[in-house]
């Protein structure tokens, strides 16, 4: 872009590796974390990509020592299977790349395309969501066709092992929707909960391998926006979990969609993916935990059995030992499930932790 040229030297506007039309996409070999924008199918205006990146532009690195390109903008095809197959085919080979995707802009439903993409890849994939709604169906309707969390759920191969959900508000979720992910063993997390203790969502991110966000989850005050929620996370909230996000070892592709038309949105926007950065930037590669790492182990004795918790001695972090057994579990090695102080005080007061509980029905199934 030709403001870039007059920027200073510290902004990520001079920094970035940028698909541009004169040098054409970027030299991959030693990036680490590659964007790439979608534009919406469904709304027209001034194009996301240039209103983002104006403001994306224009912030100051932090002191990373990793390369980041962007890979500029993902045409949409004529139909919406058309943009599917390409962020398919985009997620699979960054991935194979061990680079870190970002994705900005565009409707929810491509997250089936990114799930797609690492799905043919892992054997079993654990996705999460910020998003205000569960996204399972549509009034009336538990499973839509439309739905792309209800096609996740239904594809063959199935290689969904969880799904947690961050920020959902009761008022925009049915019971039945509640029962499913009962049913399925997946969580989810009401707003007012993950609100009142945000550091509650890091061992949830530091387990997901794709996360999906939904904008409109921030409230629309933050974004300047007369079409979007009431309520929601601030600003800093969701930058925090955008810095958890990053922080994760495991994660390895992340989405923003639904994105409104506002400077501030456009500015909130771009301070999130600088906190995904800066998450990057400062993680302690503790994927896959193992207990032969430098780490404390923890036993707390219970009424039927005992709770064995780890502590990392690098990261300070925290997991407890699932059971051996079940088609998700390897059973030459123990399972360990991240997990918070909390859940190692809560169980040393009897309190067995509900996503073990839940971990444990799942590796069952």
């Amino acid at each position: 872009m030709a403001h870039n040229q007059i920027l200073p030297n510290q902004v990520l506007g001079t920094n970035l590796r940028i698909h541009t039309q004169k040098d054409g996409v970027p030299e991959l070999t030693d990036v680490s974390v590659a964007m790439v924008s979608l534009e919406p199918r469904l709304v027209k205006g001034e194009p996301l990509h240039l209103r983002f990146r104006e403001q994306f532009y224009q912030l100051f690195t932090g002191n990373w020592d990793f390369i980041c390109a962007d890979l500029g903008v993902l045409p949409s095809g004529d139909h919406p299977n058309d943009t599917l197959f390409a962020l398919k085919s985009l997620v699979k080979e960054l991935y194979q790349r061990n680079i870190l995707t970002i994705i900005v802009g565009g409707e929810q439903e491509n997250t089936l395309g990114m799930f797609r993409g690492l799905s043919g890849m892992n054997a079993y994939v654990n996705l999460t969501s910020i998003d205000a709604h569960l996204d399972f169906g549509e009034p009336g309707v538990l499973i839509s066709d439309d739905s792309y969390m209800s096609k996740i759920i239904i594809d063959k191969p199935n290689n969904l092992k969880q799904f947690t959900n961050l920020g959902y508000q009761s008022y925009y979720v049915s019971q039945e929707e509640l029962d499913l992910m009962e049913k399925l063993f997946f969580d989810a997390y009401r707003l007012g909960d993950i609100s009142a203790d945000i550091h509650e969502s890091e061992p949830i991110l530091r387990d997901t391998d794709i996360l999906s966000v939904d904008l409109s989850s921030v409230k629309a005050s933050e974004l300047d926006n007369p079409k979007g929620l009431p309520n929601g996370f601030n600003g800093a909230q969701i930058c925090k979990l955008m810095r958890y996000a990053g922080l994760s070892d495991r994660l390895s592709v992340l989405g923003i969609f639904n994105i409104s038309d506002s400077q501030r949105t456009d500015q909130l926007l771009a301070q999130m993916i600088w906190y995904v950065l800066e998450g990057y930037c400062h993680r302690v590669n503790e994927y896959p935990f193992s207990t032969h790492e430098a780490c404390t182990k923890f036993v707390v004795p219970q009424e039927q059995t005992e709770l064995i918790f780890y502590r990392s001695e690098k990261s300070k972090r925290w997991w407890i030992e699932v059971p051996k057994e079940g088609k998700h579990n390897n059973n030459d090695q123990v399972t360990l499930l991240p997990c918070a102080e909390k859940d190692y005080r809560l169980a040393q007061k009897g309190e067995i932790p509900s996503r073990w509980w839940k971990s444990v029905k799942r590796s069952m199934h």
